[in-house]
């Protein structure tokens, strides 16, 4: 079973760098905030989940942190997620550099069903429908970033965190990516699919 430390969770997330910017004491709440969280959420904390937990509760933690040290709920939540949107800007070309080869998109129809077996654990919901040969389609009926913050009463960071989606895929060079609805913008579902470009082979 993976153990859920905090300070390696802290390591192995998106805030590993905005952590270093913290006081001693903040650090030191953050550890036993996300300490307390997997506590709380234990039923999520699987091997599957652990990437995602990482991320999660540690955004969750880090406003919570901020808050209670003097920041409104709109600050912290703006602070976490700039921090995070520029620990993943350097991933924007390398995404799109992968997704500059013709072969993106069969790859992703390939890869991501094997991939989400093993990184989606409790409490996740989803699908890869039925598509056109130059389609990838995912859909997201349940997803744990919405069911954990809406718990703590922080729905809207959902988005924060479906907003990734947009930053990483939304400028590819060869495939579009394309959905109607996003659980964390309101949606029922995400309804996600990767096409290629008209012309690409």
């Amino acid at each position: 079973m993976k153990k859920y430390i905090p300070q390696k969770m802290i390591e192995n997330s998106r805030f590993c760098t905005f952590f270093k910017t913290l006081s001693e004491d903040e650090k030191q709440q953050l550890i036993t905030k996300i300490d307390r969280l997997v506590e709380e959420n234990s039923e999520y904390a699987d091997d599957k989940n652990y990437a995602h937990l990482c991320n999660l509760l540690a955004s969750l933690a880090l406003v919570m942190i901020l808050e209670e040290n003097g920041k409104t709920r709109d600050e912290a939540r703006k602070t976490v997620a700039d921090a995070m949107y520029e620990y993943i800007n350097p991933q924007i070309a390398s995404m799109e550099k992968l997704a500059g080869h013709g072969w993106f998109v069969p790859f992703l129809k390939f890869a991501m069903p094997i991939k989400f077996k093993n990184t989606l654990g409790y409490g996740w919901d989803v699908e890869f429908p039925a598509c056109p040969k130059d389609t990838f389609s995912m859909t997201t009926h349940k997803c744990i970033y919405q069911q954990i913050f809406t718990k703590y009463g922080m729905p809207e960071m959902t988005a924060v965190f479906c907003k990734v989606d947009d930053i990483l895929y939304s400028n590819l060079p060869r495939a579009e990516f394309l959905y109607t609805q996003q659980i964390g913008t309101g949606g029922s579902m995400c309804d996600y699919s990767f096409r290629k470009k008209d012309g690409v082979k």
